[in-house]
């Protein structure tokens, strides 16, 4: 486990223009070439429309595969994948969300977590959630909603104004606009750390709250469940540490959930910089507010959405596929593409 989180590359572009994937309408084609690798008889020709569905060709970069076969056989499948997309709803058989996800999991490299929620329904879907992970950026949401906690109890100010201990250094960063100031506003650093997950933002804010033992912060983690609470701190001597599991990060999650609409001051600004997000990893349709955290470094890429979408719904995903010299690695954000835009059209067809 890293001791310190260095996750430079978040502040070299952090105001650099989201990268778009882009993936066909996928549910009933995803389900009939998963079904069909179980066994089951689905005929795509007889779901195919006119319309030819136009393969993507992806390139790997950095591969998280043991051999050069069995690379071959992933991207062949995704192949196949794309070539199955133009299936219609209308034609498409009835399909088990369990079962279908069980499948896309299942046939990810790597260490590969989900859990899943739909508040209004109850149903949810949990795969490999005990897994442990080096949270990296992902830890700044529960400490950006500690934060939130105690304003909302009067034992912080968000007004604060914080000492610029970058100043002359801020150009080309989320906070630029504070480059000669002498002091930054708390609020404006939380912005930059929640929507741009800029790491001066975070050396800000932990200077003035740390994020550790002495300052409750592990025990607020413990409170949510988190079993290895003692592992997390966010100062700026540790940088960012600890080990977490996607079980954990939901019930962070789903409480955050509850709380953006609670209609504190603080819960609003919260809900703003989350909508602000700048990432574009877990698919949500354009058009469609979602308030979204991502993490990323060595062996750690993660994002959670909660998508505002007709029926909302709320999503973790942890994996160990991440790079530190690479911003979106390919493979694993292509993977959270389609599982997002598989749970989208599931629940708001």
């Amino acid at each position: 486990m890293p001791a310190v989180n260095r996750e430079r590359k978040h502040n070299s572009n952090p105001m650099g223009k989201r990268k778009h994937w882009y993936v066909p309408c996928i549910a009933p084609a995803l389900a009939a070439l998963l079904l069909a690798g179980c066994g089951a008889t689905v005929d795509l020709n007889e779901q195919a429309t006119a319309e030819t569905a136009m393969a993507v060709q992806w390139v790997p970069n950095g591969s998280v595969y043991a051999t050069a076969a069995e690379e071959l056989e992933y991207w062949s499948t995704a192949q196949k994948l794309e070539s199955a997309l133009a299936a219609t709803r209308e034609t498409a058989p009835s399909v088990d969300l369990n079962e279908l996800l069980d499948e896309f999991c299942a046939a990810q490299p790597g260490s590969f977590s989900l859990y899943l929620q739909n508040p209004a329904t109850g149903e949810s879907y949990t795969y490999n959630t005990d897994a442990l992970y080096y949270p990296a950026s992902l830890l700044k949401l529960p400490y950006a909603f500690w934060l939130c906690g105690q304003a909302d109890a009067g034992t912080l100010d968000l007004e604060d104004e914080l000492p610029n201990q970058f100043r002359g250094r801020l150009s080309d960063t989320a906070l630029q606009a504070y480059n000669d100031a002498e002091t930054i506003p708390a609020k404006a650093a939380m912005r930059a750390m929640i929507a741009h997950s800029d790491n001066n933002a975070v050396t800000l804010l932990t200077t003035h709250w740390p994020a550790n033992e002495s300052s409750g912060f592990q025990q607020f983690l413990a409170d949510y469940g988190f079993a290895y609470a003692a592992t997390c701190d966010l100062t700026p001597q540790t940088g960012i540490i600890g080990m977490a599991s996607t079980g954990e990060f939901a019930n962070i999650v789903s409480a955050v959930y509850d709380y953006l609409d609670s209609g504190s001051a603080a819960a609003a600004y919260l809900k703003t910089c989350m909508l602000a997000a700048d990432h574009d990893i877990l698919y949500v349709p354009d058009g469609v507010p979602a308030a979204k955290k991502y993490g990323s470094w060595d062996y750690a890429y993660h994002d959670v959405a909660i998508v505002y979408a007709k029926h909302p719904y709320w999503i973790v995903c942890m994996t160990d596929q991440g790079d530190e010299n690479i911003d979106f690695p390919e493979e694993p954000t292509q993977a959270m593409q389609t599982l997002g835009q598989l749970v989208y059209e599931y629940w708001n067809p």
